[in-house]
């Protein structure tokens, strides 16, 4: 299943809204030196087990990728991606933890 994710500048989130009203959503801060704070991601209960908060994760930090930032995954689940297997060099080069 595809997701369609949007982001909100002012709201500072990346989110994904479901047909049924429900949305799930990777909130963040921007902070000093062109660091992206990821700090909570939410995944409705009747949208857990489908990929929906790592379809998120990868957008969040695509989006670092391509706009010059760094990403401080305070958020557990955005740190359990980033060292897990599955994200890409690219992706965990992002991770501010391997800069200090």
């Amino acid at each position: 299943m595809a997701f369609r994710v949007e982001h909100c500048r002012k709201a500072t989130e990346f989110f994904i809204k479901f047909n049924t009203g429900s949305k799930a959503y990777l909130q963040y801060t921007e902070l000093p030196n062109r660091v992206l704070d990821f700090q909570h991601t939410v995944t409705p209960e009747d949208q857990q087990g489908k990929g929906v908060a790592r379809v998120l994760v990868k957008e969040g930090l695509k989006y670092a990728a391509d706009n010059k930032y760094l990403v401080q995954p305070t958020c557990w689940y955005v740190a359990k991606y980033l060292d897990g297997e599955s994200a890409t060099k690219e992706e965990k080069e992002l991770d501010i933890r391997h800069k200090l």
